[in-house]
């Protein structure tokens, strides 16, 4: 049964996290009147990141992403969304500095949207990735798939293998963020509810985070 395409609702100027629930938020990036919101409250160092893309179009995307991931905290944190600080893990995973608040959030851009997941007192991990249908499946199932992920994308009909591709490895990423370790990495999937969906047409996504109670809200950000 392919994921559901939820139904993303105007998300609260003053959003409050109930126990157990997680909070998706889905951002357009290719958005002039987001871009220059989102410019403005990066930091330093986040601009330099920006400045180090080829071309425009990423680097664009890129401050939109990071920008609408500050402005989504700071609704949560009623702060100043470039007061935000951050701290990367070993491989790479953010979170905040700031010791008063139990917020996890992850992050994930593919093409031109973002979602971005925001909990409390649990590891979270997100992923989108716009479907492409020329990609050589093969050899990143061979590096990467357990068996029994790749027998689940062989028993596959032909014309559903490449959307059973992006299902399963949305889930894989989504997991290894919520771990924040690499795809080399030891991912304990037995740690994560994970749950596939669609973010929008010709896009795959997924959540994962501890345990298996907690419930999804779906949320569309706009500046």
């Amino acid at each position: 049964m392919p994921p559901s395409l939820p139904d993303w609702l105007p998300g609260p100027v003053r959003p409050v996290l109930a126990p157990g629930e997680i909070h998706l938020w889905r951002a357009t990036l290719d958005d002039p009147v987001r871009l220059s919101g989102a410019e403005a409250v990066l930091s330093r160092e986040e601009l330099l990141r920006a400045g180090r893309f080829a071309l425009i179009r990423d680097r664009d995307r890129f401050i939109a992403a990071h920008g609408a991931l500050r402005m989504v905290l700071g609704l949560y944190l009623s702060a100043d969304p470039q007061s935000l600080e951050f701290r990367t893990g070993p491989s790479g995973k953010p979170s905040l500095v700031q010791t008063f608040t139990d917020l996890r959030f992850n992050l994930s851009h593919s093409a031109d949207l973002a979602l971005i997941a925001v909990t409390r007192g649990r590891e979270v991990g997100v992923d989108i990735e716009r479907v492409q249908r020329e990609i050589e499946i093969d050899p990143i199932v061979e590096h990467y798939f357990e068996p029994a992920e790749a027998w689940d994308l062989r028993i596959s009909p032909p014309h559903e293998r490449v959307e059973k591709f992006f299902d399963l490895w949305t889930r894989k990423e989504a997991c290894v963020k919520a771990e924040g370790c690499g795809l080399t990495g030891n991912v304990r999937t037995d740690r994560f509810g994970v749950r596939n969906l669609c973010p929008a047409s010709g896009y795959a996504g997924a959540v994962a985070s501890e345990g298996d109670e907690w419930r999804l809200a779906c949320w569309n950000w706009s500046v």
